[in-house]
């Protein structure tokens, strides 16, 4: 027999006997009580022995259900929480992960519907807590390059692979809203994008968040941008915290793919992000905006020690030596992408070179660049070895 689930409510904002009165009234369901306000909640958490916590309350930002779900992450870290809300909260989202909720769900809904709710919540809880640790975050890869042309999008598409050939669950997320190219990279028709998951509103939690992503043959899962410019201006940047969040919480890697230059959701992703692969070519104008781009993110009081330099079309003969490069650059690029034939021919026919030449000297470059992440490699050094194509290609142009 499935034993019940202990479920304590915290109500803010809301009238208790209507609360309690919309709760499950199955055998599988225990109702511990009701508290109200952050002392209360705190209090009953050190006491009594809790499944979950539902915190029901309107879904704002300014109400005090906030302080209750931090309090109440910090008391009792092992409760996941479940939130309640009236209204679609997709703005209020984002600040009640980070106070520490584990899901949330409309409210009121059937009885049958919640009850499904708060046993996945608990059951995801479960999972995550071995997966990840207490929080249950994956890593949000951020690939950028200030100019265009350097090849983001190619770098993002082939690490996702990568990472996912790797036996990692990956999300790629295309952020050039306007004119993404992911869906074009790896041959994905754009039957389902981000513009039609913000115009689907209500809540967003993973099961939703499924619902609005691609598969590729690799099992890389994959969010598209919007299929026209002007569906852009739907995206708002809530929306795309709240996605970031609910994915980092149910992928072990999310890449993202960016525009050119530093736009206030390319701000907001490396805000979220725990690593960043800046991505540049061997070509002056490249090297002046990937210096001007790792300024930036000084300023921005990013870690540098989270940042990979990645620099392609390494091996063209353009006049500019490996030593230019450092010096422009003032630090040594991780990863070398050499210039191949495949790589247009790839994008064209919409297969990641990792896949349509897995043996060339790109597809190990992009491979040594998931390894960065998965710790296969150790990344106290360059990752190219006199052995390996991409060391071989690093010799070639420190000889330059």
């Amino acid at each position: 027999m499935e034993r019940s689930i202990r479920a304590l409510i915290a109500v803010e904002g809301l009238d208790s006997f209507d609360v309690q009165r919309g709760m499950p009234d199955d055998p599988s369901f225990q109702l511990l009580g009701v508290t109200e306000g952050v002392d209360d909640t705190v209090r009953t958490l050190q006491t009594r022995e809790v499944d979950v916590l539902l915190v029901a309350c309107e879904g704002r930002e300014d109400d005090r259900s906030l302080q209750i779900i931090d309090s109440a992450h910090r008391t009792a870290p092992e409760v996941p929480i479940v939130v309640l809300a009236t209204s679609s909260p997709n703005g209020f989202l984002r600040r009640a992960f980070e106070a520490g909720a584990a899901d949330m769900a409309l409210f009121p809904q059937s009885k049958e519907q919640l009850r499904f709710a708060i046993s996945k919540a608990v059951a995801r809880h479960l999972r995550t807590g071995e997966r990840y640790g207490e929080r249950g975050d994956g890593r949000l890869i951020c690939v950028l390059g200030p100019k265009g042309g350097t090849g983001k999008t190619l770098t993002a598409c082939n690490l996702a692979v990568a990472l996912a050939l790797a036996n990692r669950s990956v999300l790629i997320i295309d952020l050039d809203l306007q004119f993404g190219d992911v869906a074009l990279c790896l041959g994905l028709p754009p039957e389902k994008t981000m513009y039609d998951l913000a115009m689907s509103g209500g809540s967003l939690d993973q099961e939703k968040l499924t619902d609005y992503v691609m598969k590729h043959d690799t099992g890389v899962e994959v969010l598209l941008a919007p299929a026209r410019p002007d569906q852009a201006s739907a995206i708002t940047i809530e929306l795309l915290r709240d996605v970031l969040v609910v994915a980092r919480a149910n992928y072990d890697f999310v890449v993202a793919d960016t525009p050119p230059g530093f736009t206030a959701e390319v701000i907001s992703t490396i805000d979220a992000s725990s690593d960043l692969v800046m991505v540049g070519t061997l070509d002056s104008l490249s090297l002046k905006n990937t210096k001007l781009g790792l300024e930036t993110l000084q300023l921005m009081d990013y870690d540098d020690s989270k940042i990979q330099l990645v620099l392609n079309r390494a091996d063209t003969r353009v006049g500019i030596s490996h030593h230019d490069v450092v010096t422009v650059l003032g630090r040594e690029p991780r990863i070398f992408i050499p210039s191949d034939r495949e790589i247009p021919r790839a994008v064209n026919e919409g297969v990641p070179v990792t896949l349509s030449r897995p043996q060339s000297y790109a597809a190990a470059s992009f491979h040594e660049l998931a390894a960065l992440f998965t710790g296969d490699t150790p990344t106290d050094e360059p990752v190219a070895t006199s052995h390996s194509p991409g060391g071989r290609l690093l010799s070639r142009l420190r000889r330059n």
